[in-house]
């Protein structure tokens, strides 16, 4: 279920249009007593607010349309600031309130059938892979305690999920393995992932495969020289590497619908 809005609103926030036009830098950080974005949609910002639910439907096509690039739609930005430093979970329920107010933002939960992917363990003892290791900290804890200079997402590999699908390759640290669900995306349509494993807490993982696109396929191995046309599938990888399996199966899926959303007034 979703979490009520019970955080403060900030002590201050400012919401204005960007019009700078395609091109522009995107940015949407949530840190300390922060929330900043730059150049973002509507839909981006729900997204970030309700960040626990895979998928949100309905409302007006200005507010973005999921996996467009929405270049003809409004973007906002956003600087707000809590009255002290608190938690990244913390802000996005502040961001929550920050939408109603602003933006007028109302929805609810449904359940919708769906075809999910279930994470289980691969092997009858139960022993996981030689790349999968109990994380000694969280993604969250690498990042607060980072030293001035160190990158944040670098410090847990964060920006293996974005490379992954295209190079096989994932070093990801402090995660939660339902998080490997985005290795999905690279075989049909985003599913939620459903974690079977009993395993609690967040993982260390190294995980490498060819990506469908390039198995037994003739590429530019110039241009991807890592790729390595035998390799194995993603599917095999879990199971050796990390003594995990995704296995297909018919479940529900968790959905935020938009039942009423608008423009906000400028400061």
């Amino acid at each position: 279920m979703l979490a009520q809005v019970t955080a403060p609103p900030f002590e201050v926030a400012s919401v204005k249009e960007n019009r700078s036009g395609p091109g522009s830098v995107q940015r949407l950080i949530l840190s300390g007593d922060r929330v900043t974005s730059t150049y973002v949609t509507v839909r981006t910002l729900i997204q970030e607010a309700y960040a626990e639910v895979p998928d949100i439907v309905g409302g007006p096509d200005w507010i973005g349309k999921a996996g467009q690039p929405n270049f003809d739609v409004p973007r906002f930005d956003i600087s707000a600031k809590a009255a002290i430093p608190t938690t990244r979970d913390q802000l996005r329920l502040m961001l929550r309130g920050l939408l109603a107010d602003r933006f007028k933002l109302a929805m609810h939960q449904e359940s919708r059938a769906s075809k999910v992917w279930t994470l289980v363990r691969a092997r009858k003892d139960g022993r996981l892979g030689p790349n999968l290791r109990q994380a000694k900290a969280s993604c969250e804890e690498l990042r607060a305690s980072a030293q001035p200079g160190e990158s944040g997402p670098a410090l847990c590999g964060m920006d293996s999920f974005v490379r992954a699908l295209g190079t096989g390759t994932m070093s990801v640290r402090g995660f939660r393995l339902d998080q490997l669900g985005i290795v999905t995306n690279e075989f049909g349509p985003s599913r939620p992932v459903v974690d079977k494993t009993g395993l609690t807490g967040t993982f260390d993982w190294d995980l490498k495969w060819t990506p469908q696109r390039f198995q037994q396929a003739t590429f530019d191995r110039g241009r991807f020289p890592t790729i390595d046309p035998d390799g194995p599938s993603i599917f095999t990888a879990l199971e050796e590497q990390l003594g995990l399996k995704l296995e297909s199966q018919e479940g529900t899926e968790s959905v935020l619908v938009i039942d009423r959303v608008e423009r906000p007034t400028e400061n």
